[in-house]
């Protein structure tokens, strides 16, 4: 029976490079993905972020009136 040794988390450099270019690849390939699926859509987005922050502005400057009364 043999037994196994415990490896060296970070690894050999090679394989500490290695995996971390992976990560980096896949996070560009979904960043990439995302952004085409948002594309067609982005104008309606912002002007949704625009419309909630003129309606945040108008109830807040509402209740300030009223609270000056």
């Amino acid at each position: 029976m043999s037994e196994k040794k415990d490896r060296d988390p970070l690894g050999s450099p090679f394989e500490w490079l290695f995996h971390t270019s992976l990560l980096i690849l896949g996070t560009v390939i979904a960043l990439d993905v995302a952004i085409a699926y948002v594309r067609p859509i982005l104008g309606w987005i912002v002007a949704g972020i625009i419309i909630a922050a003129v309606t945040a502005l108008v109830i807040a400057t509402n209740r300030w009136n009223r609270r000056k009364w």
